[in-house]
């Protein structure tokens, strides 16, 4: 017999551990990583995205892991690997950690055009070593 047991542990306990994980959101999580990233971005750094859109109210939660702290952090409109302009940008200045959340309203034809093609934008956490972005995750 095998000294080897194999365990099967839910996903809900193994992210219970990551503050903001994918557990503690209902929204689907977004993956950030540093290699989703279009320039140089932070190798050993991720984290987690999660938004909900109704109407026009955009709100969001984000947690990061393994990079230094963020300056800022973003919506922007772009494909998988293309940087894009700004068009939500998320306040994470003065947050007690990393699990910011916040709410804000944006405009109707953003709004629309998000819900009909998030993978068109992304989220991306700014800091001091990598300020086009330490790391990065499509909406989806």
């Amino acid at each position: 017999m095998s000294k080897l047991a194999r365990i099967v542990i839910p996903a809900a306990i193994v992210t219970a551990g990551f503050i903001g994980s994918p557990a503690a959101a209902a929204a689907p999580a977004i993956p950030l990583s540093g290699g989703q990233e279009t320039q140089a971005a932070d190798p050993d750094g991720h984290g987690f995205f999660t938004y909900t859109l109704e109407g026009t109210e955009f709100c969001w939660t984000l947690s990061w892991k393994d990079i230094e702290a963020p300056t800022a952090a973003h919506i922007h409109v772009g494909k998988r690997q293309v940087a894009g302009p700004v068009v939500i940008p998320l306040d994470v200045d003065g947050a007690p950690g990393p699990d910011p959340a916040g709410c804000t309203t944006i405009g109707t034809e953003l709004a629309s055009a998000i819900k009909a093609d998030p993978r068109n934008y992304y989220a991306n956490v700014h800091n001091g070593p990598f300020p086009g972005g330490a790391i990065r995750g499509q909406l989806k």
